[in-house]
């Protein structure tokens, strides 16, 4: 049955994933309390999907909800370490944020595990969640200044002032809205990157790691990831996410246990020597909990906030966009989830803040004075996710380089790959990858 909607909210947060559940938390903590979440589906996934929570996240986290009931999900790693044909490299420190952070450590912890928690605070602030309500067109409303009217699905319409898009990347609110998702530096993908890849949950016969800390194996022209999960998430079992590019072929849609033993054979663990790895067993997958594939294409929304206008050019309600639905890049780094969580978390004081002034208009002009905040809220995040976009891109064309000699200009011979590894044991002999990396990877530099 379809719930009934209230006929008017001051917010109205559309998706009811991580971040849109994270904005609604942060929108009341400071003091919005007249808002509405939506969601088209009927009930979340219990599925892993994003598994690194970064420090800057938890930073963020914690002002909105104890963050640390999601730590204590999680498996904590304070480091890693990197194959790269030759020999294991130490591949971070996290211990250096000590001091700047309440959380110096790589969190893994499945992406349900977090809607979980922050469902529960949602619940437990009286937030109203609505499942099974699709939205299909936001028209500007005429007769109410600054107002926004939602239709859905089975015919209910919402008024409000503002809507919030945290409905992925193919959101409807942005399509609706106009604005347009582009990856900024156009549709061409670096020759040396991959394009396609797999992830999945799965267990293995023997460890291909300490439980503690990922791993990163970085064959010719592809990569694989070896990450620990908690075994509270699976019933006690020892599971492990597996990420992998597919450099030919177009993988399945859900890859099955052979597909993904062969990738683990070429590419992952079982391509490193025996002597070499934790068990001189073969690496076998005994099941495959979970599987997806993904793509690395990046796009992002031309602004994350727009004021819509009557056919008259009246000023109407605001869109604004967090998350997926304002940006995607590559998976490299896990900082998709992380910087759409950000973005909730500091949309929460800003946009409650202009809520509250928006009670008091009585003119357009004065409701385009007042978004100056919104704004600069909006080019902030703007910035940010070019910034991810931009590293997210170079660290998968660095760790997909071919071992094979290529000429620049013309007349010089360089193999990337065997630059690239020379740089990347000189960085860990001196001890600045150790210092780069968590900072790079924990977003403290890019909130």
């Amino acid at each position: 049955m379809t719930p009934q909607l209230p006929s008017r909210t001051d917010v109205l947060v559309v998706g009811a994933g991580p971040c849109g559940l994270a904005a609604a938390l942060s929108l009341h903590k400071h003091g919005c309390t007249n808002l509405t979440v939506v969601d088209s589906q009927l009930a979340s996934e219990h599925t892993s999907r994003a598994v690194a929570v970064h420090a800057a996240t938890l930073d963020a986290l914690d002002e909105v909800i104890a963050a640390q009931c999601i730590v204590d999900s999680g498996v904590k790693a304070t480091g890693g370490k990197v194959w790269d044909g030759y020999r294991f490299q130490p591949w971070a420190d996290f211990s250096v944020l000590e001091g700047h952070t309440k959380f110096p450590f790589l969190l893994f912890v499945p992406q349900h595990v977090v809607e979980r928690v922050l469902g529960e605070g949602v619940h437990e602030r009286g937030i109203a969640v609505y499942r099974s309500t699709k939205v299909v067109n936001l028209v500007p409303s005429e007769l109410e200044l600054g107002m926004i009217d939602v239709f859905f699905e089975d015919g209910q319409v919402v008024q409000t002032l503002y809507v919030v898009g945290a409905d992925g990347t193919k959101s409807t609110v942005r399509t609706m809205t106009g604005i347009s998702y582009t990856d900024p530096d156009g549709e061409n993908t670096p020759d040396e990157a991959v394009e396609l890849g797999v992830i999945a949950d799965v267990t293995f016969n023997v460890h291909p790691t300490k439980r503690t800390e990922p791993l990163m194996v970085l064959p010719s022209g592809n990569f694989f990831v070896c990450i620990p999960l908690p075994s509270s998430s699976y019933e006690g079992q020892e599971v492990w996410r597996i990420a992998c590019g597919v450099p030919t072929g177009v993988p399945p849609h859900a890859p099955p246990t052979e597909f993904l033993q062969g990738l683990v054979d070429a590419y992952g663990p079982g391509s490193i020597p025996p002597s070499a790895r934790e068990s001189p067993k073969r690496l076998e997958i005994t099941k495959t909990i979970w599987s997806s594939r993904f793509i690395t294409h990046s796009a992002v929304a031309a602004t994350p906030f727009t004021r819509l206008r009557t056919p008259s050019g009246r000023p109407s309600g605001a869109v604004i966009l967090i998350g997926d639905a304002a940006h995607k890049h590559p998976p490299t780094g896990g900082q998709g989830m992380n910087l759409g969580l950000r973005d909730a978390a500091f949309l929460g004081p800003v946009l409650a803040e202009h809520v509250r002034h928006s009670a008091q208009l009585t003119s357009p002009e004065e409701c385009m004075e007042l978004d100056a905040p919104l704004k600069a809220w909006a080019q902030q995040r703007h910035e940010r996710a070019l910034n991810v976009i931009r590293s997210t891109k170079a660290s998968l064309s660095r760790m997909s380089c071919s071992d094979e000699v290529v000429w620049c200009w013309g007349v010089v011979p360089v193999n990337w790959m065997r630059v690239r590894d020379f740089i990347m044991w000189l960085m860990n002999v001196t001890g600045v990858a150790r210092r780069i990396v968590p900072w790079e990877l924990s977003g403290l530099m890019n909130r």
